[in-house]
């Protein structure tokens, strides 16, 4: 068996679709790295990768509520990359895809895990699960090897509250000079490219956390005022207020919501430096992700 990624090896991917699964995608396709996408629409994943022939991406029809055609399909790859955001079977759902791929004799799993589980044993609603799915997986007999992927708060979930910022301003109740880590979607799935094309045994049982940048509230204000040419103004609101609006939103369940208004505890406050080491380059910073994202911030602004 080859232990880096050649024509010849095939890499299974469970969630292809999203950000952070579709740039991985896109810098294996571009290294002509072949790949087998498992995904509900196959039509619509096509579309996303017209650039690959039908050698180089094979789909695999199928959903989270029945994992059973993964079984056969995983056969004759040597690793698989492991995206899954289903808060309510997140758990069970990744220790049944790993175990299906490590009785097909997949080699390496790349999982795409949370921060939130350094705060330590069942301090936080996600770090809990994460601990729980990561357990799991880790304790599989036999197993290959899993290298797990520790981002903290993605950059990208900013972008589905973009049309209250722009319009109205920046609600939390996070103090304005208070540094928070932020992790770059594109970051970490360039990140996980990379590992798997790498020799499985240079990372073997490997953890990253992932900071790609630190950022006030302020500093976020500034920045998003600038990409919208106006002076937006940072409400600093109550605990309790933004415990009320996440919910009324119906974004998170209620132990989430939680945890994410007590951003005392804050752990990232440091950019992490497997980033720069392992993509030779500079982490994305939070400005650059959102002038990335310009056109689709622009959109949301009323004239």
């Amino acid at each position: 068996m080859t232990t880096t990624a050649t024509s010849t090896e095939r890499i299974f991917i469970i969630g292809p679709t999203g950000s952070i699964g579709s740039k991985t995608v896109q810098d294996l396709l571009a290294n002509q790295v072949p790949v087998t996408l498992y995904a509900r629409n196959p039509s619509k994943v096509t579309a996303m990768f017209p650039q690959a022939n039908s050698e180089l991406l094979k789909v695999v029809q199928g959903d989270f509520e029945d994992l059973s055609p993964i079984k056969e399909a995983v056969k004759g790859h040597t690793r698989l990359y492991l995206i899954a955001s289903d808060l309510s079977t997140y758990a069970q759902v990744k220790k049944t895809i790993a175990t299906y791929a490590y009785a097909a004799g997949v080699k390496q799993i790349v999982d795409i895990s949370s921060s939130y589980i350094d705060h330590g044993w069942r301090t936080t609603a996600i770090g809990q699960m994460s601990y729980i799915a990561e357990s799991g997986v880790f304790n599989i007999p036999d197993r290959g090897y899993l290298v797990t992927l520790r981002p903290t708060r993605f950059m990208g979930n900013m972008l589905g509250q973009m049309s209250r910022y722009v319009n109205q301003g920046i609600f939390n109740n996070v103090p304005k000079d208070f540094a928070q880590g932020w992790a770059s979607n594109n970051d970490i799935g360039a990140l996980a490219a990379v590992i798997l094309q790498e020799d499985i045994h240079k990372h073997q049982d490997a953890v990253y956390n992932m900071t790609s940048d630190v950022c006030t509230p302020a500093q976020f204000t500034a920045i998003l005022s600038k990409i919208v040419g106006k002076d937006l103004p940072y409400h600093q609101i109550t605990d309790v207020q933004m415990y009320n609006a996440l919910m009324q939103a119906k974004i998170f369940p209620h132990p989430v919501a939680i945890e994410f208004i007590d951003y005392r505890d804050e752990k990232s406050t440091h950019v992490t430096p497997c980033i720069e080491i392992m993509l030779g380059r500079k982490p994305e910073t939070l400005e650059e992700f959102l002038n990335a994202n310009k056109d689709k911030i622009m959109q949301h602004v009323n004239h």
